[in-house]
């Protein structure tokens, strides 16, 4: 399975929007393990679920492609916050993952977004190790720039952007790549992306991603937000006039 590695240009999220360097950038991801609530599945465990809305953006699970050859067809995916070296029960043992992943390379500690593939049936595949899915993520603000990192990519046009604020994209699936290698997208003024995760053979076998290092760089400023800041501006210097003439 390969690695992805993502990093969101954005200024700021919901009321962190606030700009912000770079070198200061806030993490997308929740620095907890657990199941991100999607808008249409929720989560298997209500005591293990991560809501997103506080950050500023929603995720979508979206149906998987099917091909009638296939012996196995893949429905909604899910998407977890996961930290190499714990072991983890949702839905009561319907999907585990152990202390170590034999596809996946992240440090001990180092939290990642992870897929986890549904079949049609209702069977999570490897018991929700096969690290695959499909996933649109809507943002509060427009982004003025997206990077995102995709790392060791093992099959070709398997991971990438599908879609970008609605519209579908070509030119955004990557190659596959040597072990370890960083392959990198960029992309401007996003309000809404679609992640495509890995691929299945139809075995119930596949080769999966996951996603790490989502950060918040640069978003468009919101008109009222300029305005506001304008406006302190002319207040306080009216305030630093009238001190004047009072002294």
């Amino acid at each position: 399975m390969r690695k992805f590695n993502v990093i969101a240009a954005i200024l700021g999220l919901g009321l962190g929007f606030a700009a912000a360097p770079a070198a200061h950038a806030a993490s997308l991801i929740p620095q907890q393990e657990g199941e991100i609530k999607t808008t249409n599945l929720g989560c298997l465990d209500p005591s293990q679920c991560i809501s997103t809305s506080s950050s500023g953006f929603s995720v979508t699970s979206l149906q998987f492609d099917t091909d009638k050859r296939q012996k196995v067809n893949y429905g909604l995916s899910r998407l977890f916050v996961d930290s190499k070296g714990t072991e983890n029960d949702y839905g009561n043992g319907f999907i585990r993952f152990g202390t170590s992943d034999g596809g996946t390379t992240e440090g001990i500690g180092q939290f990642w977004l992870r897929a986890a593939a549904i079949q049609d049936d209702g069977v999570a595949s490897e018991g929700g190790e096969l690290e695959v899915g499909r996933f649109l993520f809507e943002f509060e603000r427009e982004l003025e720039e997206i990077t995102i990192d995709f790392f060791d990519v093992e099959s070709a046009r398997s991971s990438g952007i599908l879609e970008v604020n609605g519209q579908k994209v070509t030119d955004k699936m990557l190659v596959a790549g040597a072990d370890g290698n960083t392959q990198t997208l960029s992309l401007k003024n996003v309000t809404s992306l679609v992640l495509q995760l890995g691929k299945t053979d139809g075995k119930g076998k596949g080769d999966g991603v996951t996603i790490s290092g989502v950060e918040i760089v640069k978003t468009v400023p919101e008109p009222t937000a300029t305005f506001s800041l304008g406006a302190l501006a002319v207040a306080g210097m009216f305030g630093v006039k009238k001190r004047k003439k009072l002294a």
